[in-house]
């Protein structure tokens, strides 16, 4: 199985459908940041995680670390000042608003390689 940037959200715990079917408050410029901040180390997090799951050559080893690669992942979304629920409301307002989108771009630019 291929992880993907979703599976974080996933693997946390977290349904997409769900926190779309509600209406969290809008996010605030000061939360845009922090999502973009913690997305970058849940991209790096799930980066790592997908050569060393490529390589793994048992279920349960896979298992322990996509267990191992959440963990980190709530942990680095907590460092940067948010719940994992906040970060997957975030994801989801992304995903369905274009304003919200087009903020996550203008914030994240600075941090693409």
């Amino acid at each position: 199985m291929k992880i993907r940037h979703i599976a974080p959200l996933m693997a946390l715990g977290l349904s997409l459908a769900a926190t779309a079917a509600t209406t969290p408050a809008a996010p605030s410029d000061r939360e845009l940041q922090q999502f973009v901040l913690a997305s970058v180390e849940v991209n790096r997090i799930n980066t790592a995680l997908l050569a060393r799951r490529e390589a793994a050559t048992t279920a349960a080893e896979a298992e322990k670390l996509e267990d191992e690669a959440t963990d980190k992942m709530e942990k680095a979304i907590q460092a940067k000042g948010m719940s994992a629920d906040r970060y997957a409301e975030i994801f989801a307002a992304m995903e369905r608003d274009p304003a919200v989108k087009a903020k996550v771009d203008a914030l994240a630019k600075p941090h693409r390689k």
